[in-house]
């Protein structure tokens, strides 16, 4: 075994042995157990583990004081060489922190009203708040905090917290009660109830309102809860036909693909939910026969569903760390509070017979948590996550994606590359997409997907090489519907691009013969071959392609404020520089045709936007020339400019920048092989072009000629209505009408 293979095999089993030995030791810490570290199925793992550190030890030279005490404490130490901290949570406020001032933002019109409910542990009250004011970005939101007659410095610390709503209760009401209480008072749309034994991470609260915002029907939205020693402790609540609650993957992996998307549940628990006002107050709040605590959020979940008819959503972006057991333990004893769970837990049977009784009786962990899906699962691959905001073929896969979600399908994304690329990792899953990735130690892609492949009934791959290494899986399941995205036919771009190099080896005409022979061989072989324009379509089957069918771009019109003819200048093209074609284009644009512009109008400035640009490209930026590199909001320059022009000399399929720049309304001047596709009129939706004189003729005729300019404008909608989301939407439902 190599030593990197030797490295990996050791990290492997050490992560694994680790993760074993915290799963197994919290579970007997919350049962209440003793001896634990004697325990039978404990203590082999426990040897393994010395082993596994004298491995890393002698191989490595490490000395073990410094790599695993941490500090003088002989039982962190001891817990570091059995590897109960192998997955703590990097970044936890400390245990006993230092008390300073906390000093909120004042918010007129709060959008989210946070309310935690406290009874003593100022610690935990004191990290909870740290964590909102350091991680809860781009949501403008009030605190308000009751305390339940707290015998600690609680009462004195909070009151000098600035900006903060703090009510004091003169008896002990209890949480339900509190929180009812303080609802009250909430100014904002929203309220998200939090338990102040939790500490927030980045984000939380915005990722929660994002269900809300791409989901009208979302009535109530709960957080990933986590274990401050790196265990999940829900990934949204389940509920079976006796009524019986379950944290579904409590101990297990938060990071597994399997916890991490959104998805529609029974119940969340309340240490961190989200849900509207006015939904809240509909209920008239937290039913008060569960009073003082314990299946009061459960009992709200249920109303939400059941009475509101809206969904209940588990978001695994929002990551709360939640310490849980604090104010009441984690097991029930005589006269606790803890007691009512047992007590309220018939109330809650008594009260949802009805709705209990209408639930299956499976009582599999994974199939009550998938009993909200849709029936038919589609699978896409492609490269990378779209990157929607960088080029036209991610545009156009992410608005299919959106089109295939709003067709009631279960959609699953395998990105080729492995990546969780933000932000296009949050986009899908907020989307309610469920994304594979490798697992840390775990399983790798084609595992993964090996095991959700019985579930699929649509596989729809993007890109010849991509479907040259996943179709034999595929069709491993022969019921799945096996879909070859062509994207473009690669071939026509390569031949295209040799007529224009001039001289040709043998050598590029036997590579152009062989990417051809292994596009047509997959369209041939697929159930279904997608081509992006007619054109593309009809080559494929003269080749003697099956079942060929066109799925063009995605386009919607921008319908903002955009500027008028006389308030706009300048020239822009758009492109993502990885694509060759784009690059060949922008030179030409630079070194040939805007010098003919620039002869008698020196004034005319051109942007290059786009991302990946070349050294070459970056070198053209002058006091004419400017090159911004990736934007990530590029309609100011769409809005602003007075011409597009893409002299595209070669590519193929449709050309998303030019449905880019007919959304905005934005006047056109492209090549032939720019407007390819998309049957626009020369004159009338755009402009066309091909030499270097006729495309600087055009430039100046259009940039001067108002009503020319006004022309096409206000043709630029009709052009793209054919490519609209719904027009899109028949004829993928045409497609799949027998699926």
């Amino acid at each position: 075994m190599s030593s990197k293979k030797f490295t990996k095999w050791v990290d492997k089993k050490n992560y694994t042995t680790c993760f074993k030995i915290i799963q197994k030791y919290y579970i007997y810490v919350d049962e209440g157990q003793s001896n634990i570290f004697l325990k039978k199925d404990l203590l082999p793992l426990l040897i393994k583990r010395l082993f596994l550190v004298f491995i890393n030890l002698f191989r490595f030279n490490q000395n073990p004081y410094k790599k695993y005490l941490g500090s003088n404490n002989p039982s962190q130490f001891f817990k570091r060489i059995f590897g109960l901290y192998k997955l703590e949570i990097s970044g936890l406020m400390p245990e006993n922190p230092i008390f300073t001032p906390l000093q909120f933002k004042e918010e007129a019109s709060p959008v989210v009203s946070i309310i935690i409910a406290v009874h003593n542990h100022l610690n935990h009250t004191y990290n909870c708040l740290k964590s909102i004011l350091a991680n809860t970005q781009n949501v403008g939101y009030e605190i308000i905090i009751v305390n339940d007659c707290s015998s600690d410095g609680t009462a004195s610390f909070l009151k000098e917290v600035s900006h903060i709503k703090y009510l004091e209760n003169t008896e002990n009401l209890g949480f339900l009660k509190s929180c009812n209480k303080a609802s009250a008072f909430a100014k904002g749309k929203y309220l998200c109830f939090l338990n102040n034994d939790t500490q927030v991470q980045p984000d939380w609260l915005y990722q929660m309102l994002a269900v809300f915002n791409n989901d009208k029907e979302t009535g109530l939205v709960g957080s990933k809860l986590i274990y401050p020693y790196g265990l999940l402790q829900e990934a949204g609540g389940l509920i079976d036909h006796l009524g019986n609650p379950a944290n579904f993957g409590k101990y297990q992996n938060p990071d597994l693909w399997t916890f991490n998307y959104l998805r529609q549940t029974d119940y969340c628990s309340g240490a961190s939910i989200l849900l509207a006002k006015a939904d809240f107050d509909l209920l008239m709040g937290f039913d008060e026969r569960y009073a003082p605590a314990y299946y009061e959020d459960t009992d709200l979940c249920m109303a939400i569903r059941y009475q509101l008819n809206k969904k209940v959503y588990y978001q695994p972006l929002s990551h709360v760390i939640h310490f849980e057991g604090i104010s009441s333990g984690k097991t029930v004893k005589r006269g606790s509070i803890k007691e009512y769970q047992q007590i309220n837990a018939q109330k809650f049977k008594d009260k949802w017979a009805d709705v209990l009784g209408t639930f299956s009786p499976e009582l599999s962990h994974e199939a009550a948590a998938g009993k909200f899906n849709r029936s038919n699962t589609v699978l896409f691959i492609d490269v990378t996550l779209p990157t929607y905001d960088k080029d036209s073929g991610s545009r156009r896969i992410f608005e299919l994606l959106k089109i295939f979600r709003s067709l009631n399908f279960n959609v699953v994304f395998l990105p080729h590359d492995g990546l969780r690329t933000e932000p296009y990792f949050s986009a899908l899953i907020n989307l309610g997409i469920r994304v594979l990735y490798p697992e840390h130690f775990d399983k790798d892609i084609f595992q993964q997907l090996g095991e959700v492949l019985r579930k699929i009934n649509i596989a729809w791959i993007s890109r010849p090489e991509l479907n040259q290494i996943y179709a034999s899986l595929i069709k491993t399941n022969p019921s799945i519907t096996w879909v070859y995205d062509t994207v473009d036919l690669h071939f026509i771009r390569e031949e295209r691009r040799l007529k224009l190099q001039g001289s040709i080896t043998q050598t590029e005409i036997e590579s152009v013969d062989r990417i051809m022979s292994e596009e047509i061989a997959l369209a041939k072989q697929a159930d279904v071959t997608i081509a992006i324009t007619e054109t593309e379509a009809e080559i494929l089957n003269d080749k003697g392609a099956r079942n060929v069918r066109v799925i063009p771009n995605v386009h919607i019109p921008y319908v903002g404020n955009t500027f008028p003819y006389k308030e706009r200048s300048g020239i822009c093209f758009i492109g993502g520089y990885y694509h060759t074609p784009n690059v060949d284009a922008v030179m030409w644009l630079t070194k040939e045709i805007m010098p003919l512009v620039w002869r008698d109008h020196p004034h005319i400035k051109l942007t290059i936007i786009g991302s990946h640009p070349t050294p070459e490209i970056l070198k053209l930026e002058s006091a004419l020339v400017k090159v911004t590199g990736y934007v990530e909001d590029v309609t100011s320059y769409f809005t602003s400019s007075r011409i597009f022009v893409a002299p595209l000399r070669y590519g193929a399929g449709m050309k998303g920048k030019i449905g880019q720049s007919l959304e905005f309304s934005l006047p056109v001047i492209t090549t032939d092989i720019g407007a390819e596709g998309m049957n626009l009129r020369h004159g009338h939706h755009v402009l066309i072009a091909n030499t270097t004189e006729e495309i600087a003729y055009q430039i100046i005729n259009l940039y001067y000629n108002e009503t020319l300019w006004k022309h096409l404008a206000s043709h630029s909608f009709s052009a793209i209505e054919k490519y609209a989301p719904d027009n899109i939407s028949r004829q993928i439902t045409q497609i799949f009408k027998s699926i």
